[in-house]
């Protein structure tokens, strides 16, 4: 029985299968190397979108407070107005503002720059006012607090808009109520600029008028 056998091993091709089996083997892994760096790509571009939706949403978030804002300081400036009184301005401020933790080396490298240098902008914003806030009559500043909202807002409606298009995150769909967020910062920057170049000139126009008989009396003692 065993020497009927023996005929059939000695005539096997051994090494032509074991070349089957070893070429087999290395397609199977170059299979599945290749298949899990797809899922890791894949992977790794869902995660880095998630990234950047929740930074935008968060920006978009901020934009909407600011908004809120400046409708309280426009409030706040009439009733100021009408009663003589700072109380109106009580809690009219910049808002605060910060990103959600998100892990920042999965964002595109020179966007997250421009995106970490946001709270920086409006920390000095936030100064600016404070620093103003003592000597200026309360109307004033609400129209500094609503003007500084609208920048800001805009400010971070645009990173939104960015990074969203950077990391090809769903595009931002505002509801009924932000149809027209966008036009109402415009209008607001619009107005508080305005008003800032008539500060302008008004202290220019004071400070000439002031300086004239200083002027006078110089020209006047060299003679």
């Amino acid at each position: 029985m065993t020497s009927g056998w023996l005929p059939l091993v000695q005539q096997f091709d051994w090494w032509g299968t074991f070349r089957m089996a070893l070429a087999s083997s290395v397609i199977s892994s170059i299979v599945s190397i290749g298949w899990n760096s797809h899922r890791d790509r894949r992977d790794h571009r869902r995660e880095r979108r998630d990234a950047a939706l929740e930074v935008a949403l968060s920006l978009e978030k901020y934009a909407r407070t600011c908004r809120a804002m400046i409708h309280r300081a426009e409030w706040a400036s009439a009733e100021a107005i009408r009663t003589g009184s700072r109380q109106p301005t009580v809690g009219v401020h910049v808002p605060e503002f910060s990103f959600p933790t998100v892990e920042w080396k999965r964002l595109n490298h020179k966007l997250t720059s421009v995106l970490r240098d946001f709270p920086a902008t409006l920390h000095h914003a936030r100064e600016y006012v404070s620093s103003t806030w003592e000597y200026t009559l309360p109307p004033d500043v609400c129209d500094d607090v609503a003007f500084e909202c609208a920048r800001l807002a805009k400010q971070a409606l645009d990173l939104a808009r960015l990074t969203r298009q950077r990391h090809r995150a769903a595009r931002w769909r505002p509801a009924n109520a932000d149809a027209g967020l966008e036009r109402q910062l415009d209008e607001s920057i619009a107005v508080g600029e305005a008003r800032r170049k008539q500060v302008r000139e008004r202290g220019a126009g004071t400070l000439s008028s002031e300086l004239a008989p200083l002027a006078g009396d110089a020209l006047r003692s060299s003679v």
